[in-house]
């Protein structure tokens, strides 16, 4: 009998604590809020000059994989050619006449990869006026954990990126 009362007494507190939790679900926006919407303002400029070629711009990078989750049906091939499978590691810009053919670029994080594939994403991205860029990994799991993730990077001085990023 007395083990009913414990378990009424705890649902009646839990259910205290939820209506007090939910009246304050406003006040917790504003410790995610921020997290969510970094802007280019909030995190500084590198101090360090960019590597010789290059110019400093503030890019999103999205993790993804050659799977059916992340590309759709497709057979691994990249726009330029390259086998996915083979080479697991790529940067995916919104068309490869925005960077140079065969560019190597310095991710933080990431590291150096070849500029080898594009996506619509990056394209609408880009009207917005923002660098978008995708990074590709080996697993889906790897994907996943990059996410989305908002940075400084060099990109090559005189490319369209960079005319993109002076635009910032």
């Amino acid at each position: 009998m007395h083990a009913i009362w414990w378990v009424l007494a705890g649902l009646a507190c839990g259910f205290i604590f939820g209506i007090a939790a939910a009246a304050r679900a406003p006040d917790i926006r504003y410790l995610v809020e921020p997290i969510m919407t970094v802007r280019e303002s909030d995190l500084p400029q590198p101090v360090t000059p960019p590597p010789p070629g290059m110019v400093w711009a503030f890019a999103q990078t999205t993790g993804y994989c050659p799977c059916t989750i992340c590309c759709g049906k497709n057979d691994g091939i990249t726009a330029s050619g390259r086998n996915a499978y083979e080479y697991p590691w790529g940067i995916a810009a919104g068309r490869l006449s925005w960077v140079p053919k065969n560019t190597w670029m310095m991710v933080p994080g990431y590291g150096y990869a070849l500029v080898d594939d594009t996506g619509g994403a990056m394209r609408q991205s880009a009207k917005r006026g923002i660098i978008h860029l995708d990074l590709r990994f080996v697993t889906h799991q790897n994907a996943r954990r990059w996410g989305v993730r908002r940075m400084w990077i060099a990109i090559p001085a005189g490319s369209e990126l960079s005319r993109l990023a002076a635009e910032q």
